[in-house]
């Protein structure tokens, strides 16, 4: 193994005072996170095989694409090379990310390279993480880290200015896959057969279908997708996305850049990851698949294989989904890394979305945005930061200084609606229809995302009290309820 492991393009190859914790509508898996308390060792039995590749694409003349695959248990660096790598998880970890450069041919290439070594560095640390919470917070703090390094880099040297680049981060402790993101880079898991998308967008494209102002058609035409909203390096301080899941025993992850997922449908990316065993095989058939559609950018895929007898079996139908980890309140500091905020942003998941049009290969203009509905949605936003504009590279990235607030549901009777949950219950656990959807907090919302329907809403104690109320949701109106215990 080599401490300059990572692939690069050479080689071919707010914090919230009210934070709101989202849960999924019945159909969709939940994991009943246990208290706040230290899990103890990751254990025994987890296996792993992982995979990755980057390509230059059809278009480009650079890579700026770099990705890790990291055993966390070892000082040597990210694992080198484009080598299968299978073992044992260990009480460390392992992490997997994908970074995508942008900046013109050697700047982007730099920043993405600069990410790969921060975010080992930090995510590794020099002891091991107590808990899920000091591990998820280690990996805020690295991919914020890798931001600050490359934002000091570009601004000491002009040639560089406005070098940045999307970070998506998969860390594994104790069963749990943290993924922290910001920018488009994506991440899957393919469970049951069914693929589903686990991060999250940061691009106008994605707030625009959200705000409704886009269909999923348009958003294939649109001219101003190649357009993020934050990046890595282009401001001083970043907003990172962090969801979780728990894996499942054949859990099969993806972390591509959109070199992968802007080409290529996702029901494509789904029908060869079910069907195509091998690692190397399965990452060059996605490739050549990107390639075919047009080759515009540069494509990298991770793909990795959870096994063992630790993990539980998947659940017949239950399906992953887009799940934010609320950090809890407190300040608290990672020996590792710097004091991070203590609730990282909510945002609505949403579902999977066609795919988008390839980024263009030659620099772009300032947005002017006189389309009618990119107009309205900018007012809507409130993007007052300038967008920073990439030369060579040919992407744009504009960062704004707040996140929008979370959209309202459409009057659909197949829309889930959203219902915030909030009680008086201490250290109680919630429950809709008899099934947990994680701890509550005294006097902090829950969002549930809902289908109409009755439901049976529940605060349970470990001591056995519980308070619950019947709840009828309706199409298109969203509610709040209050659980409360009865005065003694």
């Amino acid at each position: 193994m080599s401490g300059d492991a990572h692939r690069n393009g050479n080689d071919q190859a707010e914090v919230r005072e009210a934070p709101e914790t989202l849960a999924p509508a019945p159909g969709e898996e939940s994991w009943n996170r246990p208290r706040r308390t230290t899990p103890g060792p990751t254990p025994k039995g987890i296996h792993f095989k992982v995979f990755g590749k980057t390509h230059v694409g059809l278009i480009r003349e650079h890579n700026e694409d770099n990705f890790m695959v990291a055993d966390l248990s070892s000082d040597a660096g990210p694992l080198e090379g484009e080598d299968e790598f299978e073992g044992a998880v260990s009480d460390r970890g392992i992490a997997l990310a994908v970074c995508d450069g942008m900046g013109g041919a050697a700047a982007g290439e730099v920043a993405s390279h600069m990410a790969v070594d921060a975010l080992f560095e930090v995510l590794r640390g020099d002891t091991a993480a107590e808990d899920r919470d000091s591990f998820a917070r280690r990996l805020v703090a690295a991919v914020e880290e890798a931001g600050a390094r490359i934002f000091l880099a570009a601004k000491k040297d002009r040639t560089r200015r406005g070098m940045g680049t999307t970070a998506t981060v998969a860390g594994l402790i104790d069963k749990v896959v943290f993924v922290g993101q910001v920018g488009d880079s994506r991440c899957y898991v393919l469970r049951n057969g069914q693929l589903s998308l686990i991060t999250k967008d940061q691009s106008l494209v994605n707030q625009l279908i959200e705000a409704g102002q886009l269909t999923e058609d348009e958003a294939e035409a649109f001219e101003h997708s190649n357009i993020i909203l934050q990046a890595l390096g282009t401001t001083e301080r970043v907003v990172v996305d962090l969801t979780f899941i728990e894996l499942r025993r054949g859990d099969r992850l993806l972390l591509c850049s959109d070199g992968l997922s802007a080409l290529v449908h996702d029901e494509a990316i789904r029908e060869e990851m079910a069907c195509i065993g091998p690692l190397p095989q399965l990452t060059d058939r996605l490739i050549e698949l990107a390639n075919a559609a047009g080759g515009h950018d540069n494509v990298t895929c991770i793909v990795a294989d959870f096994d063992g007898d630790a993990l539980e079996p998947p659940e017949e139908g239950a399906i992953p989904f887009y799940q934010q980890y609320p950090l809890p309140r407190g300040g608290e500091r990672d020996s590792t890394g710097p004091t991070l905020p203590t609730i990282v942003k909510s945002m609505v998941p949403r579902a999977m979305t066609a795919p988008r049009p390839g980024r263009v290969s030659q620099p772009q203009p300032p947005a002017s945005f006189s389309w009618p509905t990119a107009a309205a949605v900018l007012v809507l936003l409130g993007l007052a930061a300038a967008i920073t504009i990439i030369g060579a590279g040919g992407r744009s990235s504009e960062t704004i200084a707040e996140p929008p607030p979370p959209l309202p549901a459409y009057a659909d009777a197949q829309t889930p609606v959203e219902v915030r949950v909030r009680s008086s219950v201490q250290e109680g656990e919630l429950y809709v229809n008899g099934r947990s959807y994680g701890p509550l907090r005294l006097d902090q919302a829950i969002l549930l995302r809902l289908l109409p329907g009755s439901y049976r809403i529940e605060a349970r104690e470990v001591d056995g009290t519980q308070v619950g109320e019947d709840l009828l949701v309706e199409p298109g109106q969203p509610t709040e309820i209050q659980l409360t215990p009865p005065a003694d």
